[in-house]
Protein backbone atom coordinates (compact mmCIF):
# COMPACT_ATOMS: atom_id res chain seq x y z
CA UNK A 1 0.00 0.00 0.00
CA UNK A 2 1.48 3.30 -1.10
CA UNK A 3 0.98 6.12 1.38
CA UNK A 4 3.42 8.75 0.07
CA UNK A 5 1.46 11.18 -2.05
CA UNK A 6 -1.90 9.62 -1.13
CA UNK A 7 -5.07 11.43 -0.12
CA UNK A 8 -6.50 9.67 2.92
CA UNK A 9 -9.89 9.73 4.66
CA UNK A 10 -9.97 8.48 8.25
CA UNK A 11 -13.43 7.79 9.67
CA UNK A 12 -13.40 7.28 13.44
CA UNK A 13 -16.20 5.22 14.95
CA UNK A 14 -17.49 5.51 18.51
CA UNK A 15 -14.88 4.08 20.87
CA UNK A 16 -12.12 4.35 18.27
CA UNK A 17 -9.26 6.75 17.80
CA UNK A 18 -7.76 8.08 14.60
CA UNK A 19 -4.87 9.89 16.27
CA UNK A 20 -2.20 7.21 15.80
CA UNK A 21 -3.39 6.38 12.30
CA UNK A 22 -3.39 10.05 11.24
CA UNK A 23 0.09 10.59 12.67
CA UNK A 24 1.42 7.51 10.86
CA UNK A 25 -0.05 8.67 7.53
CA UNK A 26 1.36 12.16 8.03
CA UNK A 27 4.83 10.79 8.83
CA UNK A 28 4.65 8.46 5.81
CA UNK A 29 4.14 11.37 3.42
CA UNK A 30 0.39 11.53 2.78
CA UNK A 31 -0.54 14.36 0.43
CA UNK A 32 -3.66 15.25 2.42
CA UNK A 33 -6.05 13.85 4.99
CA UNK A 34 -9.66 14.25 5.95
CA UNK A 35 -10.41 13.08 9.48
CA UNK A 36 -14.01 12.48 10.55
CA UNK A 37 -15.05 11.73 14.10
CA UNK A 38 -18.49 11.35 15.64
CA UNK A 39 -17.43 13.49 18.60
CA UNK A 40 -17.72 17.22 17.81
CA UNK A 41 -14.41 19.06 17.76
CA UNK A 42 -12.13 16.01 18.02
CA UNK A 43 -11.31 15.73 14.30
CA UNK A 44 -11.05 19.49 13.92
CA UNK A 45 -8.52 19.70 16.78
CA UNK A 46 -6.44 16.86 15.33
CA UNK A 47 -6.55 18.48 11.88
CA UNK A 48 -5.24 21.73 13.35
CA UNK A 49 -2.40 19.84 15.03
CA UNK A 50 -1.35 17.86 11.93
CA UNK A 51 -1.99 20.38 9.13
CA UNK A 52 1.23 21.34 7.38
CA UNK A 53 2.46 22.48 3.97
CA UNK A 54 2.38 19.53 1.59
CA UNK A 55 -0.21 17.67 3.68
CA UNK A 56 -3.33 19.73 4.34
CA UNK A 57 -5.61 18.14 6.93
CA UNK A 58 -9.35 18.75 7.17
CA UNK A 59 -11.33 17.75 10.26
CA UNK A 60 -15.10 17.26 10.27
CA UNK A 61 -17.81 15.66 12.39
CA UNK A 62 -19.37 12.63 10.73
CA UNK A 63 -20.63 9.11 11.22
CA UNK A 64 -19.25 6.53 8.77
CA UNK A 65 -22.18 4.24 9.58
CA UNK A 66 -24.51 6.68 7.79
CA UNK A 67 -24.38 6.55 3.96
CA UNK A 68 -25.25 10.26 3.72
CA UNK A 69 -22.31 11.13 5.98
CA UNK A 70 -19.95 8.94 3.92
CA UNK A 71 -21.12 10.67 0.74
CA UNK A 72 -20.47 14.05 2.41
CA UNK A 73 -17.00 12.92 3.55
CA UNK A 74 -16.13 11.81 0.01
CA UNK A 75 -17.39 15.08 -1.48
CA UNK A 76 -15.57 17.21 1.13
CA UNK A 77 -12.31 15.33 0.65
CA UNK A 78 -12.54 15.62 -3.14
CA UNK A 79 -13.31 19.35 -2.91
CA UNK A 80 -10.47 20.22 -0.53
CA UNK A 81 -7.85 17.53 -1.22
CA UNK A 82 -8.54 15.84 -4.56
CA UNK A 83 -9.39 12.23 -5.37
CA UNK A 84 -9.24 9.85 -2.40
CA UNK A 85 -6.68 7.06 -2.49
CA UNK A 86 -7.28 5.40 0.89
CA UNK A 87 -10.39 5.25 3.08
CA UNK A 88 -9.75 4.13 6.66
CA UNK A 89 -12.09 3.12 9.43
CA UNK A 90 -10.82 3.27 13.03
CA UNK A 91 -12.97 1.54 15.63
CA UNK A 92 -12.66 0.35 19.20
CA UNK A 93 -11.07 -2.94 18.12
CA UNK A 94 -8.68 -1.73 15.45
CA UNK A 95 -8.37 -0.21 12.02
CA UNK A 96 -9.20 -1.17 8.46
CA UNK A 97 -7.70 0.52 5.38
CA UNK A 98 -9.47 0.35 2.02
CA UNK A 99 -7.37 1.22 -1.06
CA UNK A 100 -9.81 2.84 -3.48
CA UNK A 101 -7.72 1.74 -6.47
CA UNK A 102 -9.11 -1.74 -5.84
CA UNK A 103 -12.68 -0.60 -6.57
CA UNK A 104 -13.98 -2.02 -9.86
CA UNK A 105 -14.19 0.68 -12.53
CA UNK A 106 -17.52 -0.54 -13.86
CA UNK A 107 -19.37 -0.13 -10.55
CA UNK A 108 -20.73 3.02 -8.97
CA UNK A 109 -17.69 4.04 -6.87
CA UNK A 110 -19.76 5.43 -3.97
CA UNK A 111 -22.01 2.36 -3.78
CA UNK A 112 -18.99 0.06 -3.80
CA UNK A 113 -17.23 2.22 -1.22
CA UNK A 114 -20.29 2.08 1.03
CA UNK A 115 -20.35 -1.71 0.78
CA UNK A 116 -16.65 -1.94 1.65
CA UNK A 117 -17.04 0.50 4.54
CA UNK A 118 -19.87 -1.62 5.90
CA UNK A 119 -17.58 -4.65 5.78
CA UNK A 120 -14.73 -2.68 7.37
CA UNK A 121 -16.96 -1.41 10.16
CA UNK A 122 -18.12 -4.93 10.96
CA UNK A 123 -14.45 -5.92 11.35
CA UNK A 124 -13.51 -3.14 13.78
CA UNK A 125 -16.62 -2.89 15.96
CA UNK A 126 -16.84 -5.36 18.84
CA UNK A 127 -19.25 -8.20 18.25
CA UNK A 128 -22.54 -7.57 20.01
CA UNK A 129 -23.61 -10.24 22.42
CA UNK A 130 -27.21 -11.30 22.43
CA UNK A 131 -29.14 -10.61 25.59
CA UNK A 132 -30.85 -13.70 26.96
CA UNK A 133 -33.66 -13.29 29.43
CA UNK A 134 -34.64 -16.32 31.51
CA UNK A 135 -38.24 -16.71 32.60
Amino acid sequence: MRVAGAVVVIAVLEGGSGIGLARRFSAAGAAGMLIADQRPGVAEDLATELDRPGCPVVGVSGDARQPSDVAALVATAAKHLGPIDLFCVAGPDGERILPLAELPDHLDPLAELLAQIGDAISEVIPRQRGVHISH
